[in-house]
């Protein structure tokens, strides 16, 4: 149960409790405390005293011990300042080290810094986020958001030999110059807005603070439980905060939504919530489906799916996923034939080898589809840039086709001459990773096998062309009841057990005799390009790419009936390279015999 179904019932529970009782709870709740918390325990218990007294005297040391508090608070509030300000001005700054670190390859970004912190910089930020903690759990709430903006907008400065730049607080979290709850200094901050705003303004002023990155993580659960009493107006802020984040654009506003919904409300409440948010927050449809499936509340979960696909516009591709989940919801229900067609809504909502797949494999009738598929394929831009900068969001996303995919879904629709040239372009064996031909390849490999049984070559292809294909067993399950029967089975097995059943939609006239020869050549001139290519230029970490393509193509060879051919190209690899010992141990590992004399290192 949430936090608000707890404390209820935690309330319900404790109103009838005798003083005895209570006195029992206490004691048996206070032996489970661990001793880190004892303190804290404690303390929780003098509050209480203090906020509900039981004599006027109480209340006047209750009165004196806050005011104590207060001016202790403004004292470490002053000096703080100052302590900020002479990080502002440069006072005090970081010294700092650059240098190139290619220990994780040799992509990206590899400038990295080394920081000295001679001024305590970092324990200023860490005394900072002590007070607001402090001031949170003492009720000075606008003191705790001062501080907090103390944090936040004071740039201190770092020099590397000369060069100076500045700094932030998230980036002194991220290179790790400060050590704070970061979660916890989250919650306190959020709760101290809450407390320190008017019921009108909470939901602006919330919403301020949690569309900055810093509190992205947070949940709505998490501001509700911090600090040292409960929330006045819980319930109607919650309706309060649901209401203006549905209009408001943009995945923060998106995410926050879906948490509160879940949070809130119940059945009936969250499918009308869910359609009030659909327009600017689709999201939310999907997260409430995914609850009801959860909950294994099948029919809400089909009644709003079915709802759902009618609200989106087909060009978002959440409404594919909106798809798969109505997809699932109509099979349990025994509805075949609406699964299919969510599966094709799934596919033109988002357009990817995997869905197509998935309806080749799973519909009864998967080969019909195949020129409605080539026409939303041809329909579709090319990908749009996928930059995660501030105007881009995320459940808004277009439906669009990379070109790697287009290539992948022209040879899965049978354009198989199509496919073929665009592996044809290459003339040389490096340089492949720009060009369809790395992918291309594993799959015409697997599509002239005339077996379902992989070998060692076969295998490592089927990998590679699952790889390439994003195919992943819990993304394929999604509109299925495979879950069970998939348990264990890995990305690899499942892609060479569906590769196989759209194999099987494939007519003669799609690949004739007279194809699959021209193909096959074509592939040995491209095989043998790349295996010398690589070999020869020592690029070892991918002797055992290379391997298991010629181990796959003599797979190939074997299949349609030309025995022994998979030894044979493996051996005359190794004649080719004669003093290439690791590419050797590759060749052994894809199958070639072994022919050292006796004693010789064997793998």
């Amino acid at each position: 149960m949430n936090l608000r179904e707890f404390t209820e019932e935690v309330d319900a529970r404790s109103k009838d409790m005798t003083r005895e009782e209570l006195q029992t709870a206490f004691h048996s709740l206070a032996r489970k405390v661990p001793e880190t918390s004892r303190s804290e325990f404690l303390e929780l218990m003098d509050q209480v005293k203090n906020i509900y007294p039981d004599k006027g005297t109480h209340k006047n040391t209750a009165e004196m011990a806050r005011s104590q508090d207060q001016a202790e608070v403004k004292r470490e509030y002053a000096r703080l300042k100052k302590q900020f300000a002479r990080i502002q001005e440069e006072e005090v700054i970081f010294r700092a080290e650059g240098y190139e670190d290619y220990s994780s390859g040799y992509w990206g970004d590899n400038w990295v810094y080394e920081y000295e912190d001679p001024h305590g910089i970092g324990k200023t930020y860490e005394e900072a986020a002590g007070l607001v903690e402090r001031c949170v759990n003492d009720g000075f709430y606008q003191t705790a958001l001062d501080t907090f903006e103390l944090m936040t907008d004071t740039e201190a400065w770092a020099d590397d030999g000369g060069d100076y730049f500045e700094i932030g607080f998230d980036g002194m979290l991220e290179e790790h110059l400060v050590s704070i709850d970061e979660d916890g200094l989250k919650k306190s901050v959020l709760y101290a807005v809450y407390q320190n705003t008017s019921p009108g303004e909470r939901s602006e002023a919330l919403y301020s603070y949690v569309i900055l990155p810093f509190f992205h993580s947070v949940k709505l659960e998490d501001i509700l439980s911090v600090g040292r009493e409960e929330l006045p107006d819980s319930s109607l802020f919650v309706e309060q905060w649901i209401g203006f984040l549905t209009d408001k654009p943009g995945d923060v506003a998106g995410q926050f939504l879906r948490d509160a919904v879940l949070y809130q409300k119940t059945g009936d409440e969250m499918m009308e919530a869910a359609r009030r948010g659909a327009r600017c927050h689709p999201s939310i449809l999907l997260a409430v489906l995914e609850y009801f499936e959860q909950k294994q509340d099948i029919l809400r979960q089909l009644t709003l799916g079915q709802e759902a696909l009618e609200m989106v516009d087909e060009k978002y591709k959440i409404r594919g996923q909106i798809a798969l989940s109505t997809a699932q919801a109509a099979l349990r229900t025994g509805d075949l034939d609406l699964a299919e067609e969510c599966w094709k809504k799934a596919f033109e909502s988002d357009t990817n080898p995997l869905n197509y797949l998935r309806i080749m494999a799973e519909s009864r009738e998967g080969r019909t589809y195949r020129q409605r598929a080539r026409r939303i394929i041809d329909s579709l831009q090319a990908e749009r840039d996928t930059s995660y900068g501030p105007d881009r969001i995320r459940e808004l996303e277009i439906n669009s086709l990379s070109e790697y995919e287009r290539a992948q879904l022209l040879f899965l629709t049978g354009d198989f001459d199509g496919a073929m040239k665009k592996c044809e372009t290459v003339k040389e064996g490096l340089g492949w990773s720009g060009h369809f031909v790395k992918r291309g390849l594993s799959l015409f490999l697997l599509l002239l096998l005339n077996t379902d049984t992989l070998g060692e070559g076969g295998r490592c292809v089927a990998g590679d062309a699952a790889s390439n294909m994003g195919f992943l067993v819990s993304e394929y399950e999604k509109g299925t009841l495979h879950a069970l029967e998939t348990e264990g089975k890995t990305d690899k097995d499942l892609f060479w057990q569906c590769f196989c059943r759209w194999k099987k939609t494939l007519a003669p006239e799609d690949l004739t005799d007279e194809q699959a020869k021209r193909y096959l050549t074509v592939l040995e001139r491209l095989v043998d390009l790349r295996v010398k290519a690589i070999v020869s230029g020592q690029h070892r970490n991918q002797y055992g790419s290379v391997a298991a393509l010629a181990a796959a193509l003599g797979e190939v060879r074997e299949s349609r009936g030309e025995a022994g051919a998979k030894s044979k190209i493996l051996l005359g690899y190794r004649e080719t390279f004669p003093r290439h010992s690791s590419f050797h141990e590759e060749l052994r590992a894809c199958g070639m015999p072994d022919t050292r004399k006796s004693g010789g290192k064997k793998r």
